[in-house]
């Protein structure tokens, strides 16, 4: 089920020789499952990633392809730390974690973090889009500015494949723990990964994917008609385009703008 509401704004003067026109429109939108079957109220998303399976679920009440996973509670800096995370009844939860790794939310209060400590984090569709385009014209010369954005959503950052022992990392892993104090973030490096900071899904890889683009510049002249008459002409313009020059974002990855089969991958 799909609701929400859109506005759309324009506006248009002439200041002596000078044409402007400008037009927006913004859109929220609520997207929400209803159904899934007579026997069950979720199924696992269609996209993976490495062993860690599914990274969305489609469940009623819930955003369509919602991501799914652990949520991070900063990082464990000493083993005084580790000893003293316990639940109600004074069992420490992560007996095998080491200072460095993750402190996982145990959901269900039952001491063991399991697949029943995952909760949704995050929708894959944007709440909010937008676009903005500007138009003026004077003596000739034409410039056309189109910006365009989306807000509201989380993007699944999946750039480092760890099933791929040769792949690169992002500079942001330089600033990864290395020792009490160090980071509350980036987990410490290891190919063991017995906690699974990198193998399970989380709150991790998940990044804001608010974006601002300046998607189109054009900047056009057009010849006077008495010139063009005297060589046979009736109308010639000559233009440049940039496309895609700026893009405002906080995200880390390649580009913001994801489609695909599954949003935000």
């Amino acid at each position: 089920e799909n609701s929400g509401i859109e506005v759309e704004l324009g506006y248009k003067k002439r200041f002596g020789k000078l044409n402007f026109s400008a037009n927006g429109n913004v859109a929220y939108l609520k997207n929400k499952v209803t159904y899934v079957a007579a026997d069950a109220n979720f199924i696992n998303g269609e996209a993976g990633f490495q062993s860690m399976g599914a990274v969305t679920r489609i469940q009623v009440g819930q955003s369509y392809n919602a991501f799914y996973g652990f949520k991070t509670d900063g990082i464990f800096q000493n083993t005084a730390e580790i000893n003293g995370y316990k639940n109600s009844t004074g069992t420490v939860i992560q007996p095998n974690a080491r200072p460095g790794d993750f402190r996982w939310i145990d959901t269900d209060g039952n001491g063991i973090i399991n697949d029943a400590d995952k909760q949704f984090l995050g929708n894959s569709i944007p709440k909010y889009t937008f676009g903005l385009t500007l138009n003026a014209d004077y003596k000739g010369f034409d410039v056309m500015v189109f910006a365009q954005g989306a807000a509201g959503n989380k993007i699944f950052q999946g750039l480092r494949r760890l099933d791929i022992g040769t792949a690169n990392w992002q500079t942001r892993a330089l600033s990864r723990w290395t020792g009490d104090g160090t980071s509350t973030t980036y987990p410490r490096l290891t190919s063991a990964d017995d906690n699974g900071n990198f193998g399970k899904m989380s709150d991790f890889y998940l990044e804001d994917g608010n974006y601002l683009r300046l998607k189109v510049v054009q900047i056009g002249y057009t010849l006077p008609v008495k010139m063009l008459k005297k060589i046979g002409g009736t109308k010639l313009r000559v233009y440049a385009t940039g496309e895609n020059l700026l893009t405002l974002t906080k995200y880390t990855g390649y580009d913001p703008e994801i489609g695909g089969g599954v949003f935000g991958i």
